[in-house]
């Protein structure tokens, strides 16, 4: 086949050379490879180091970066028409014969790679900066010849998306994908860099994700749909409506969230996203009719207004949030599965959902739930009742995780079983 030429940017770092550019869809298949770990071989020297890769991940990314059509589940999604400024890393490996040192004119380099430059000037800036280990940048042609391979070091399921848009006509021919060429790295060194890159690379905080998620569908109802449906944001999204719905009414309980980015501090209690997870249960309880985030709002505060009143200490406002189970992860999960139980009966009753005079009445024996801990004052253990049951160190701080928030609702809906018999609509 004939040879590729590619406008590129060389880049030379502390003598090493890279290469910045742009190959099509069929390019990018005919020249990079997977080195993928296999299980068989074990700690084979020999052995690759990349994880097998997702068809999952790779039909998920083909949708975003696609312009075309896929079908699932009997229905047809347009793809997303996605832009990807961030480049595939590949390396070319060195000839096993080769050794030759690296010279920008042709001497040493890998099978199949050539850089010719635009000018001498820029040529030689580019071999003092290699022989020295300095730093320098020039743009040049690439050329790409038969025997070239440029493994992939990072975004092996993005070049295996474009694989498939091309392999279903879903992307044009003419699409640039960028990449990120390093020249000459040995297996070895290539795998480092796959670790660094993967393990020093972090992901977007959840707090943060749920905010910008939200401002994204409210901002684009076509956004909204594709992240509801085919990224299975919708729980999320939900929640999120509900929280700026409360946000926007000053609840109360917004001096308890922490917002991202804000300092840990007992002043805020539980982080946004995990307010925002706790609202998961309220989604599937048993409704008449879809509420607004609005109505969900005005629910969820009053159902706090009637544990304040029969809870009153970690309310007070001398009190800070974070010295409160009962505003953490575990009593905020708990309270609103709680809720979810509540609603059913307060629908059932006829009463009004955001009526916390009803609340208080199923919750009345909330006071009463009781365990055994630590007396702070004796260091003794004994029984510990009230507000002092939710306070952090105490007996909620206890019931940890999925098993012992599974635990105190089972508790609390005991209390509420006893309760019903003596609401009043």
């Amino acid at each position: 086949m004939a040879t590729v030429e590619r406008p590129a940017l060389i880049e030379v770092q502390r003598g090493q050379i890279m290469i910045s550019t742009t190959l099509t869809p069929g390019q990018l298949e005919r020249y990079t490879q997977v080195d993928a770990y296999d299980p068989d071989r074990g700690t084979d020297p020999e052995n690759g180091y990349q994880r097998r890769a997702s068809g999952a991940r790779i039909a998920q990314a083909a949708e975003f970066y696609g312009e075309g059509q896929v079908k699932r589940a009997g229905r047809v999604f347009e793809d997303r028409r996605g832009l990807m400024p961030n480049p595939i890393i590949a390396n070319v490996r060195p000839d096993e014969d080769e050794d030759e040192v690296l010279t920008v004119d042709g001497s040493g380099f890998p099978p199949g790679v050539l850089i010719t430059f635009y000018n001498q000037a820029d040529q030689a800036r580019i071999q003092a900066a290699v022989d020295t280990g300095g730093n320098a940048t020039a743009n040049a042609v690439l050329l790409l010849g038969d025997e070239a391979v440029a493994w992939l070091v990072d975004g092996q399921h993005r070049g295996g998306a474009i694989k498939l848009l091309k392999a279903q006509s879903r992307i044009d021919e003419d699409f640039p994908v960028p990449l990120k060429l390093m020249l000459g790295f040995e297996r070895l060194d290539e795998a480092k860099q796959f670790f660094y890159i993967n393990s020093q690379a972090k992901n977007v905080p959840t707090d943060l994700t749920a905010e910008l998620l939200q401002r994204m569908a409210r901002q684009d109802e076509g956004e909204a749909a594709y992240l509801s449906e085919r990224k299975n944001k919708g729980s999320l999204l939900k929640g999120a409506a509900v929280y700026n719905a409360m946000a926007a009414a000053e609840s109360p309980w917004l001096k308890r969230i922490r917002r991202p980015n804000e300092p840990l501090s007992k002043d805020k209690s539980i982080a946004v996203s995990q307010f925002i997870n706790s609202l998961v249960p309220l989604q599937s309880a048993p409704m008449p009719r879809d509420l607004s985030p609005e109505e969900w709002g005005r629910i969820i505060d009053a159902f706090w207004e009637a544990i304040a009143r029969l809870l009153p200490m970690p309310f007070d406002p001398t009190e800070q949030p974070g010295d409160w189970v009962l505003f953490k992860a575990t009593g905020v999960n708990t309270m609103h599965r709680v809720l979810a139980d509540c609603l059913p009966i307060m629908i059932q009753r006829g009463a009004r959902l955001a009526d916390p005079d009803q609340y208080e009445k199923l919750l009345a024996d909330l006071p009463a739930l009781v365990g055994n801990g630590i007396d702070p004052a004796t260091g003794e253990e004994r029984q510990i009742d009230g507000a002092e049951f939710w306070r952090s160190g105490s007996v909620a701080s206890q019931y940890t995780g999925r098993y012992g928030t599974d635990r105190l609702v089972g508790m609390i809906r005991g209390l509420i079983a006893k309760a019903q018999s003596e609401v009043e609509v």
